[in-house]
C-alpha cells in the first residue's frame, strides 16, 4: 500500500504537462467579418460603377474592385424631391477579390455568384437588401496570426439598415 502512494505521489510530480487548446476564431467574428466585407464590397461595386451615372436600366460589364468580373443588370432610380436613390440590381460575380481590415481581423474573400443590390438609400438613410441563392465564398479570416479559412457555396442574405446590419452566411446569423 505505501508503495502504490509513492507510486501516485511519484506521477502527480515532475514536469508541467501542457494541454494544448486550438486556438481559433470564434464563429460569430468568423461571419461578421465575412458579412462586413460583402457589403463593403458591394458597396464598392455600386459606387464604382453607377453612383454618379444615369439612373435608369443597366446591363454593364465591369473590373471587381480587387480583381474578377462583375456583370451589373437591373434598374436604377433617384428622387431629387427628397434625394433617394433606388436600387434593383443583380451583380453576377466572377471571381471578385475583395479584402478588408476591420478590428484587427483581416478578411480576404474572393465570390463567384449572383446577388441582389435592392433598396433604396439617402444621404441620411439606408435600406439595402443583399440575396444570393448560391453565393462560393472562398478565402479567409485572420487575427493575431490566428487564421480561419471559408471555401463553401450556398445561401448569404443581408439587410443594411441606416444604424445596422443583419447577415445570414450559410445559415450563421451575426448583426452589428
Amino acid at each position: 500500500m505505501i508503495m502504490g502512494m509513492l507510486l501516485m505521489l511519484a506521477n502527480s510530480c515532475g514536469p508541467d504537462k501542457t494541454v494544448t487548446v486550438p486556438i481559433t476564431i470564434s464563429d460569430d467574428n468568423f461571419y461578421s467579418s465575412i458579412g462586413y466585407s460583402l457589403v463593403k464590397c458591394y458597396n464598392d461595386i455600386y459606387n464604382q460603377n453607377l453612383a454618379g451615372h444615369t439612373v435608369g436600366g443597366h446591363n454593364i460589364t465591369v473590373n471587381g474592385p480587387m480583381g474578377g468580373t462583375v456583370i451589373i443588370t437591373g434598374t436604377t432610380g433617384y428622387s431629387s424631391n427628397n434625394g433617394i436613390t433606388t436600387t434593383d440590381l443583380i451583380f453576377s460575380m466572377t471571381s471578385v477579390k475583395y479584402v478588408t481590415n476591420a478590428s484587427g481581423f483581416e478578411t480576404e474573400i474572393t465570390l463567384t455568384g449572383a446577388t441582389t443590390y435592392t433598396g433604396s438609400f439617402s444621404s441620411s438613410y439606408t435600406s439595402l437588401n443583399h440575396q444570393s441563392n448560391n453565393l462560393h465564398i472562398s478565402g479567409s479570416v485572420t487575427h493575431n496570426d490566428i487564421v480561419r479559412k471559408i471555401d463553401r457555396t450556398g445561401i448569404v442574405s443581408i439587410n443594411s439598415l441606416t444604424s445596422s446590419i443583419s447577415a445570414t452566411i450559410f445559415g450563421n446569423t451575426v448583426s452589428w
